[in-house]
């Protein structure tokens, strides 16, 4: 029900009682903290309202503790359990020790339930602070590689020889440096902090936030890892060759399972196949206006999100702590990627998303000419004929035709 008054708006749920009185029906709810209520007429009343609290609910929210009523509302629904953590990460409450032995017992039943409602909670977490540390949680309860079976031996894969670092270690603080991110735009990014802001805050489907679903590849964006190692000569290996098209196909299987719409799939699928290509950028002793261009027009607004999951991905590699300003020990590689995102950012802002005006040549006056037929190499004259334009390579028709005429045969078609 929806009360309005004036402009203020209520919505009030209602369910029918479950058991034979209040105190059974709170008793069959899943925590202690969501397991109180109030008589509605001492809504009305004057002074403090009379609670109904048969589990003790409120010194567990005092104590800023998450306790489940009992094993069995676990069991009847194991969704409770995955919720747990979520709870405990936006609200920053512990999950009682009792509650999570019942979770790590009943873990397995997880998998019960249904793609989408899974979905719902680990995006709504990915949507607040704490991301990390929540994923982490959910780990170390045994829930993670029940939901996510790909994640299973994570733990156990060292990514290089020398250091302690597993692959699990690096996704966590993948996401981890993706929060530090979002929480120093003003100090990392000024000029496109606005820009960023809008960018990340909108949904890319109903509850799906673009920001969650950022965090979500950062988790998930070298799956394809342990696969490649073992075509390259086993665990342990420096060089994961074609683990980016591993991990697409990896990843892409873990969005269908979630039942995520086919844009948030392709979101993945794009930043997980693509994002070494900022990797590449950096190893240029020269960024060219036609590889940014080039970035963008194959990526769109993904671009952006590439360019930051290079940053964060660089970051989660260096040894050195998450602070700003950087800490002096900070390697040379995240100062380079950090150099080539702010790059990056400003030409998408600034340039590239900027209203193209007249075209130089019509499809027409190429067509004439070169003397070709209306078709499908038209339209790739045009765009090399855009991006050339945007680079600067061309600025006026003159130029624009001498352009094309020096495309030799075998580049029309490519």
């Amino acid at each position: 029900m929806i009360l309005k008054k004036k402009k203020k708006r209520t919505e009030l749920d209602f369910s029918a009682i479950q058991g034979k009185d209040i105190l059974e029906d709170l008793r069959q709810r899943d925590f202690t903290v969501n397991s109180i209520a109030i008589h509605l007429k001492d809504l009305a009343s004057p002074g403090d309202p009379c609670l109904i609290d048969p589990l003790d609910g409120l010194t567990d929210i005092r104590k800023r503790i998450l306790r489940a009523n009992s094993e069995e509302s676990l069991r009847q629904d194991p969704l409770r359990m995955l919720r747990a953590f979520r709870f405990a990460s936006t609200l920053k409450f512990s999950v009682e020790e009792e509650t999570l032995k019942m979770i790590h017992k009943n873990r397995d039943l997880i998998r019960l339930s249904a793609g989408e409602r899974i979905r719902t909670e680990i995006f709504m977490a990915l949507g607040e602070e704490g991301a990390g540390s929540f994923l982490q949680n959910l780990h170390q309860a045994g829930l993670l590689g029940e939901i996510f079976p790909e994640v299973r031996g994570w733990e156990n894969f060292r990514l290089e020889t020398d250091r302690a670092l597993s692959l699990l270690d690096h996704a966590l603080r993948t996401v981890e440096a993706a929060e530090f991110i979002f929480t120093h735009l003003a100090d990392l990014f000024p000029s496109g902090m606005d820009s960023l802001k809008n960018h990340f805050s909108r949904n890319e489907e109903e509850g799906v936030s673009r920001e969650a679903l950022f965090k979500f590849v950062a988790f998930i964006h070298d799956s394809g890892k342990i696969a490649a190692a073992s075509q390259e000569g086993g665990i342990g290996s420096s060089r994961f060759l074609d683990h980016d098209r591993e991990g697409e196909k990896i990843n892409t299987g873990i969005a269908r399972r979630l039942k995520l719409s086919r844009r948030s799939r392709q979101i993945i699928s794009a930043l997980t196949r693509q994002h070494m290509r900022i990797h590449s950028l950096a190893k240029a002793q020269e960024m060219t206006e036609r590889s940014k261009y080039r970035l963008f027009q194959d990526l769109g607004r993904e671009g952006i999100d590439l360019a930051l999951l290079a940053f964060s991905n660089a970051m989660a590699a260096s040894p050195s702590p998450f602070q700003w300003p950087f800490s002096p020990g900070i390697s040379e590689e995240v100062k380079k990627i950090k150099e080539i995102t702010e790059v990056l950012l400003r030409y998408y802002f600034e340039e590239f998303t900027r209203r193209p005006g007249k075209p130089l040549l019509t499809g027409k006056q190429i067509m004439e000419t070169l003397g070709i037929p209306q078709g499908e190499l038209v339209g790739t004259l045009l765009d090399k004929l855009r991006e050339a334009e945007i680079s600067g390579q061309v600025r006026t028709p003159g130029e624009a035709l001498q352009f094309l005429k020096n495309i030799d045969r075998f580049d029309r078609f490519s």
